[in-house]
């Protein structure tokens, strides 16, 4: 079984009795690091495929995914540079909206 995970015979019967240990704990990471990329292969295709089904039996266009899916936590840079980037984003909309009702309110006092 040992030699399954990767133990040769010699580090089996031979090496220090916690390899063992080491050599089923990295094979188990590595099947859930498979298992994870196998089911992220699995979001993009079924992605795609409703894309194209979408596409080409729907009424409205619909686009194929524009980012990687993010699996893995956010960093605490990534965290405050998305944070500001939403804060710049309001604010450009609140400028948008303030500068259309303040011509909005121009044109009404000149008009009435």
């Amino acid at each position: 079984m040992y030699m399954f995970y990767g133990m040769t015979y010699e580090e089996y019967w031979y090496g220090d009795p916690w390899m063992v240990r080491a050599y089923e704990q990295a094979f188990l990471l590595k099947q859930r690091k498979q298992n994870e990329w196998m089911w992220i292969q699995g979001a993009y295709f079924a992605n795609a495929m409703t894309v194209a089904i979408n596409n080409t039996f729907g009424k409205r266009k619909v686009d194929y995914l524009k980012a990687p899916l993010d699996i893995y936590p956010k960093t605490d840079a990534e965290e405050r540079e998305e944070i500001r980037k939403n804060k710049l984003k309001l604010i450009q909309q609140l400028s948008m909206i303030s500068a259309r009702f303040k011509k909005k309110q121009k044109g009404t006092d000149q008009n009435g």
